[in-house]
């Protein structure tokens, strides 16, 4: 876990004596100053590796990447030379033809998450790669070079291997980086602006870098840490609407909800109470005995989000912490052991049920928007919340912003984990998307920010109208978390607020 602060930045440590939480892979990638460092017991884990390989080639015994090809031509004998040396770097034309990919490079957090969750693997001493070439991506990773990662390209089958290949290209010099103003700079170029020298691969460190499940791993801890505080927002959101509108709290009493059993609608119930009753319990009176379901049920709703979080992290932080190679290498038992390890249909399982989970939650906050909005369920308000309905139309124009990205999380909420399909000369004949399932599933949050900076933008409205008379009911002072808002009394564009409050949502400090 993250240790205190060092006087040049955060050090998080590595290896099989440490458990990273996605919260500590998000802080590590957005700090700039973060120092890595692996555990003694990692020290001592990638040394028995090592050894555990070359008690396996002293013996004949044949090791995937290392005597073979690679795929499909796994039975091609490549000799028996694996080390790299000066003139011969047998590990860099291994992954040579992985440096392909498409689409958009992956921003900078991603490409250093990914980096850490690699790393992390690595420490745990099963991938046999020399030291020196964990010590090497470590350097990289504190240079604050960003290898450049195309998003397109990766199965999710043998891991992510062409995202990692263009990581490990740009150790040795070869591939891009991206500047600070997002320009593509010669990888070989900015290693020597950083005082680094090219990275040197022997085939099985070359394999060990690419060959597991950094990249989809990445991408979901990510999701699941950004999902966790979306989480929370929308469970304070829902307890100022109870709080505002004066909705009876029957629905939130913990009897009915232990009475059902899930901990996380517990849970759920709790924190919106908690938020509902903050000046007392709401007078009820002129609301509905029973609300509509988007706040009677919200319990019940974000309680499973809840609890596919808490799913997505448990399978999420285990991938992270564990040994995700082929082969893994022993040294307590047999030397070495061909699987598939590497296959990511864990995280790509998690990835879509946390997709799922975050575009429900958007779905109701969309739903909680238009309660807001309607004089027959917002206590009374002016519709839309029009500070003078007719000449102004209020929040007419952020709700169809809030329904049309309901629409685009739907249309993203389709499963990944399932859609294989064969390649690499049939080798990889059922694949687990993962990367693909991790990336949408991290593309949910943003929009899932927004419409519930919409709804919160709208709450602010409400008070304001109240505090000016022009809706009845109390007005009572909003919680520090939500940034200030001036009440729009005449139209006007609030794209700006919009994004603003999306940003800091989205943000780790908001937790």
């Amino acid at each position: 876990m993250s240790e205190p602060s060092a006087p040049d930045g955060p050090v998080l440590q590595l290896g099989p004596d440490t458990t990273l939480t996605c919260e500590d892979v998000e802080a590590a990638s957005r700090a700039d100053a973060t120092r890595l460092r692996t555990t003694d017991a990692a020290e001592e884990a990638l040394a028995s590796s090592r050894m555990a390989l070359k008690r396996a080639r002293k013996a004949g015994r044949p090791v995937y990447g290392v005597t073979t090809g690679l795929g499909p031509l796994v039975d091609e004998d490549v000799g028996p030379d694996e080390d790299a040396t000066p003139g011969d770097e047998p590990g860099r034309t291994l992954i040579a033809h992985l440096g392909a990919g498409a689409g958009s490079f992956a921003p900078p957090p991603l490409v250093r998450a990914t980096m850490i969750a690699r790393l992390q693997t690595l420490a745990q001493g099963h991938s046999a790669v020399r030291p020196a070439v964990v010590d090497a991506v470590i350097e990289v990773f504190e240079a604050g070079l960003i290898p450049a990662v195309p998003e397109i390209g990766s199965l999710g089958a043998s891991g992510d291997l062409t995202p990692l290949a263009h990581i490990a290209r740009a150790c040795t010099g070869e591939g891009a980086v991206v500047a600070s103003d997002g320009e593509l700079v010669d990888a070989a170029e900015a290693l020597d602006e950083a005082g680094l020298d090219p990275l040197r691969l022997g085939r099985r460190d070359a394999l060990g870098l690419v060959n597991g499940t950094a990249f989809m791993t990445a991408y979901a801890a990510l999701a699941v840490a950004r999902g966790r505080r979306l989480l929370e927002r929308a469970e304070a959101l829902t307890g100022l609407i109870y709080r505002l509108l004066g909705c009876s709290t029957e629905a939130l009493d913990a009897r009915l909800h232990r009475a059902r059993g899930h901990a996380g609608q517990v849970r759920s119930a709790a924190a919106i109470r908690a938020v509902a009753t903050q000046d007392g319990e709401p007078d009820a009176e002129g609301r509905p005995l029973q609300e509509v379901y988007s706040l009677r049920c919200a319990p019940q709703i974000l309680g499973a989000v809840r609890e596919q979080l808490r799913h997505a992290r448990d399978l999420v932080e285990t991938e992270l912490n564990g040994a995700v190679d082929n082969p893994v290498f022993d040294a307590d038992g047999a030397d070495v052991l061909h699987g598939g390890n590497f296959q990511g249909q864990q995280v790509a399982f998690a990835a879509d049920a946390l997709n799922e989970a975050l575009t429900q939650a958007g779905v109701l906050a969309e739903r909680q928007l238009d309660v807001l909005l309607s004089p027959d369920q917002n206590g009374g308000a002016p519709p839309l919340l029009a500070w003078e309905p007719g000449p102004n139309s209020g929040f007419g124009g952020t709700q169809l912003t809030a329904t049309a990205l309901v629409a685009e999380m739907r249309n993203d909420a389709q499963m990944a984990a399932t859609s294989s399909i064969p390649t690499n000369g049939d080798n990889q004949d059922i694949v687990s998307m993962g990367a693909l399932a991790a990336r949408r599933a991290h593309g949910q949050t943003r929009p899932l920010a927004t419409i519930l900076s919409v709804l919160g933008l709208a709450l602010a409205q409400l008070t304001h109208l109240r505090a000016e008379g022009r809706a009845e009911g109390p007005a009572p002072s909003l919680p520090d978390w939500m940034p200030a808002f001036a009440p729009v009394r005449e139209d006007r564009a609030l794209r700006a607020e919009i994004d603003d409050w999306t940003d800091r949502w989205l943000a780790p400090s908001a937790s």
